[in-house]
C-alpha cells in the first residue's frame, strides 16, 4: 500500500506484538524439545573400535583408537559402510586421562556415522602440548592416507573433506592448537578445554571455522572462567559457550579417578547433554545436516533448561528478532528486516522461511557478499489467506551463511488477519470501530492514531463510501 496509508508495517507490528502475545509464545510454538534429545540417543549404527598405529611425518608413530560405524558394538566388530564416506574427527584426550574413558561419547559419534580417532600419545605427567596437537593432525592424515589407500579397509571411507575435531580438558585445548594449524579441519567442538602452553586462548583467535565449548558450570579442575570463557571471548563467530547446569569437569568420562571433582549433575545426564551437543554441531557442519539448525542456532536452542546457551553468537544480526504484521484476507503486507554481517569474515546469506501457512517471501531470497558490519534490508512479504473471522500465522525467518552452509540467526514473524472494519484490532467491529472509522472518511487532514490504513477496507489506496458499504456489512462481526 502507498501514499497516506504507508505507514510503517515494522513500528506497527512491533507495537501490536506488545499487546498480543508475550516473547515466549514465539519460542513455545516454533521450540522442540524431543527433537532436541534425540541426538543424544545411540545413532543407526553400531559402534566398533581398533587400535591403530599412526604415523609421524618427520619420523616414528603413535598408537590411537579408531571408533567406526560397525554392524554390532565392541572390539574389532564388524564395519558397516552402508552410509560412507563418513566424516573423520580427530579426538584429544585429558592430563594423565586414558582414551577409553571416554568410550561412551566416541563410541556414540561412531554410531551416527563418524570415523573418532583418539591419539593415545602425550599420557604422562609433563605432555607437550603442542606436540600433541600436531598429533591430533596427523591423525587425520592417518585417515586420508588410508581413504587413499586400495589396500585398506578403509579405502574410499573417508569424507575427507568434512574433518572435525574434539577433545577434552588438555585435550581440549590441544584441539584448539590443532584446529588453529590445520585448515583441513571444518568444526571443532570440545569439553572443559584447558588452557595449554602455547596458550589455546590466543590460538582460537586464529580459528575461522564454527566454534562450540561445552563446559560445565560446577567445573573446580578447569574452572570456565579461567579457561572457556576467555576462549569464547577470544574466538569469532560463529561461536557457541553451552554451559551445563551442575555440570564439573569428570563428568565428561565415563568413570571418575583420583583427583576427580565432583558436581550436582548426574554423570549420566550430563554425558547425555554432552552427546546430543556434539552430535548436532557435527551433523550440521560436517554432514551438512539441516534438519539440526533449529538445535544450534535456532528456537531449540534453549529448549534444555539444564544448558546456558546464552553465549551463543552466529555472526548474523537479523532485526527486529520479533516482529508482527496485519491485515485482511486477500491482502498482502510487508514487514522489513536488517540483516547484518556480524562475522568477521565476508558472506553471503540465504533467507529462508519455514513453520508458516501463508505464502511468505523475502526478498532478496539471496543476498550478495556483505563485507563484516555491512548491511541489506530484507522485505518479507506474507500473503494473508481468505477466511472466516480472524485468524493467525507464524513464520520463522532465518539467515543462512554461505561461508559454511550451517550457521544461521532467526527471526519470528507473526501475522494477524483481522476482521474488515475492525479499526482497533481487538476481534470486533463496533461502536468504537465505527468512529475512527468516520474521523477516517471524514478526509485526508483528519490524524487518527494508527493511521487510516484499516479504514480502506475494499484494498483500493482510498477511504469513500464504497469502503462504509463495507463496514456496515460487517459491523457487529466477532466473537
Amino acid at each position: 500500500m502507498t501514499g497516506r496509508f504507508a505507514d510503517s508495517e515494522v513500528v506497527r507490528g512491533r507495537a501490536l506484538m506488545a499487546m498480543l502475545r508475550p516473547a515466549a509464545l514465539f519460542l513455545a510454538v516454533l521450540a522442540s524439545p524431543a527433537a532436541w534429545a534425540e541426538l543424544s540417543d545411540p545413532g543407526p549404527h553400531g559402534a566398533g573400535w581398533v587400535g591403530v598405529s599412526v604415523p609421524r611425518p618427520g619420523g616414528g608413530s603413535f598408537n590411537a583408537l579408531l571408533f567406526y560405524p560397525a554392524t554390532t558394538s565392541g572390539q574389532g566388530a564388524a564395519y558397516d559402510g552402508s552410509g560412507a564416506p563418513y566424516p573423520g574427527i580427530t579426538f584429544g584426550h585429558g592430563w594423565i586421562t586414558a582414551v577409553t574413558r571416554y568410550q561412551s561419547t566416541l563410541e556414540h559419534l561412531a554410531s551416527w556415522g563418524y570415523f573418532v580417532i583418539a591419539s593415545e600419545s602425550y599420557g604422562g605427567l609433563f605432555p607437550d602440548h603442542s606436540a600433541f596437537a600436531d598429533d591430533l593432525r596427523w591423525c587425520l592424515t592417518y585417515l586420508e592416507n588410508q581413504h587413499a589407500n586400495p589396500g585398506s579397509w578403509l579405502y574410499q571411507q573417508v569424507d575427507t573433506a568434512n574433518f572435525g575435531a574434539s577433545g577434552h580438558s588438555m585435550g581440549g585445548g590441544a584441539s584448539i592448537l590443532a584446529t588453529q594449524r590445520d585448515p583441513r579441519i571444518r568444526a571443532l567442538v570440545n569439553m572443559a578445554a584447558a588452557e595449554t602452553n602455547p596458550s589455546a586462548i590466543a590460538a582460537i583467535a586464529g580459528v575461522f571455522v564454527p566454534v562450540c565449548l561445552i563446559a560445565g558450570d560446577e567445573d573446580s579442575i578447569v574452572p570456565p572462567s579461567g579457561h572457556t570463557i576467555p576462549m569464547y571471548d577470544n574466538a569469532s563467530a560463529p561461536r557457541r559457550l553451552p554451559l551445563l547446569d551442575g555440570g564439573w569437569h569428570c563428568g565428561f568420562l565415563d568413570s571418575s579417578f583420583f583427583g576427580c571433582d565432583s558436581g550436582s549433575l548426574p554423570r549420566a545426564t550430563q554425558l547425555t547433554l554432552t552427546r546430543g551437543l556434539l552430535t548436532s554441531f557435527f551433523d550440521l557442519y560436517l554432514k551438512n545436516d539441516q534438519t539440526v539448525w533449529r538445535k544450534v542456532w535456532g528456537p531449540d536452542l534453549h529448549s534444555e533448561p539444564l544448558v546456558d546457551n546464552t553465549r551463543a553468537d552466529p555472526g548474523i544480526a537479523l532485526e527486529p528478532n520479533q516482529a508482527s504484521t496485519h491485515g485482511f484476507g486477500g491482502q498482502a503486507v510487508q514487514v522489513e528486516f536488517l540483516l547484518t554481517n556480524a562475522g568477521p569474515l565476508p558472506a553471503g546469506y540465504a533467507l529462508l522461511v519455514e513453520d508458516n501457512l501463508w505464502p511468505t517471501t523475502p526478498t532478496p531470497s539471496q543476498t550478495a557478499v556483505l563485507n563484516p558490519g555491512e548491511s541489506v534490508i530484507v522485505n518479507v512479504t506474507v500473503e494473508i489467506a481468505e477466511g472466516p473471522g480472524t485468524g493467525t500465522d507464524i513464520a520463522l525467518l532465518s539467515a543462512r551463511s554461505d561461508l559454511d552452509s550451517g550457521t544461521r540467526s532467526y527471526a519470528t514473524l507473526l501475522t494477524q488477519r483481522r476482521l474488515r472494519g475492525d479499526m482497533n484490532g481487538d476481534g470486533v467491529v463496533d461502536l468504537a470501530d465505527f468512529a475512527a472509522f468516520v474521523d477516517c472518511l471524514a478526509g485526508p487532514e483528519v490524524e487518527v492514531p494508527g493511521g487510516c490504513q484499516e479504514a480502506d477496507l475494499d484494498l483500493d489506496v482510498d477511504v469513500d463510501v464504497v469502503d462504509f458499504a463495507v463496514f456496515q456489512v460487517n459491523f457487529g462481526a466477532g466473537p
